[in-house]
């Protein structure tokens, strides 16, 4: 059995989590504290992850091996971490001003049609029905949502 398929619902369950306990502890630190702790904290693990793939690159799958030097960075590798800045900050505001339930309905709105158009012009997946009808009950979902 492939459990390739939760991993997703882990990063789900992660974000409104990370989100919710970044809120509760923006209380008493301040959001920008918050975040610089949490980051830290991520660049640590980070680290630690580098240093187990390239002191033990067996023992990993092929995908996170280290496969060539820093210098062959490109302007748009810091795009991924904007995003991530966003996700991480932009989730407590929401949850604080509209709920868990608002954002989580709206960030998957906006990944479904985000993935759709990255399909779409970056692989080359063409739009289906089934994808179509998905967008439209997640379109629904949203105004159930807000207007509740």
């Amino acid at each position: 059995m492939n459990w390739t398929f939760l991993i997703p619902i882990a990063v789900g369950v992660s974000g409104i989590l990370q989100g919710g306990f970044n809120r509760n502890m923006s209380a008493p630190l301040g959001l920008a504290h918050s975040l610089l702790l949490g980051n830290i904290l991520v660049l640590i693990y980070s680290v630690i992850f580098y240093f187990a793939v390239t002191k033990a690159p067996e023992s990993f799958p092929e995908f996170f091996r280290v496969k060539a030097p820093l210098a062959t960075f490109k302007w748009w590798y810091v795009i991924p971490s904007i995003c991530g800045f966003i996700i991480i900050s932009g989730i407590p505001i929401g949850i604080s001003k509209i709920g868990a339930v608002k954002v989580t309905v709206l960030i998957v709105v906006a990944q479904m049609i985000t993935s759709i158009l990255w399909d779409l012009l970056v692989d080359k997946v063409p739009m289906n029905a089934m994808k179509s009808l998905g967008l439209v009950f997640s379109l629904i979902a949203v105004a159930c949502t807000l207007y509740s």
